[in-house]
């Protein structure tokens, strides 16, 4: 992939986190990036291409991973998580899967796919070598708490299933009490130690 090509589906994403697929033209596109539609359109040919292209640059180039080593050990990198998903409600208007479930239904279900694949790949990962670490206990089964986290992100933590409003969703407070019930679950000794330490950091930042 070209740099132009990149640089155009990465910004136009965030156009969409913005102010959601349905509200953004080519034209909004054009001037926001500084380049003219002759140009779009040697890359799309048309909207729903353009929006279809997007989605796939993302899946293939998730921002987030969860796994990754860089973040510290299982327990640090779901608050980094936790970090990574507050700015994006802070900085973003995230109707994107509203549109695409009303615009797109082919392309919401392969994102949703992909969203559940991630979920329950990412999760058992974490668990596995958090088990390893001597963090989370031996006991219980990757596998089965990858689904519940499943369940978790993509139904109950959904303003659309009517359990929680689209507010409460966004709020860092509802994903505070989830992690607390899924490490409070999972973690050891050792585990909630570690899980106290994240949390009094995260209240000397607040406080910062």
């Amino acid at each position: 992939m070209g740099q132009k090509k990149e640089f155009i589906l990465k910004n136009v994403g965030n156009l969409y986190l913005k102010y959601g697929i349905r509200s953004v033209t080519m034209d909004d596109v054009a001037n926001e990036l500084g380049i003219s539609k002759k140009t779009l359109y040697q890359y799309f040919t048309d909207k729903e291409n353009m929006v279809n292209k997007v989605m796939d640059y993302f899946m293939e180039n998730p921002a987030f991973n969860l796994n990754s080593p860089a973040l510290g050990n299982p327990v640090e990198r779901i608050f980094a998580l936790r970090k990574h998903l507050i700015e994006i409600h802070r900085h973003f208007n995230n109707n994107i899967e509203f549109d695409l479930k009303k615009l797109y239904p082919e392309l919401y279900k392969k994102v949703y796919e992909f969203k559940r694949k991630r979920i329950y790949q990412s999760t058992i990962m974490n668990i596995e070598e958090g088990q390893k670490e001597g963090l989370f206990r031996e006991g219980i089964d990757p596998e089965f708490i990858a689904r519940l986290q499943v369940g978790r992100m993509l139904y109950t933590l959904n303003p659309d299933s009517g359990i929680f409003s689209r507010e409460e969703v966004a709020s860092a407070e509802l994903f505070d009490k989830t992690m607390d019930y899924h490490l409070h679950a999972i973690c050891t000794e050792k585990g909630l130690e570690c899980y106290k330490n994240q949390l009094i950091k995260v209240q000397n930042e607040k406080q910062n």
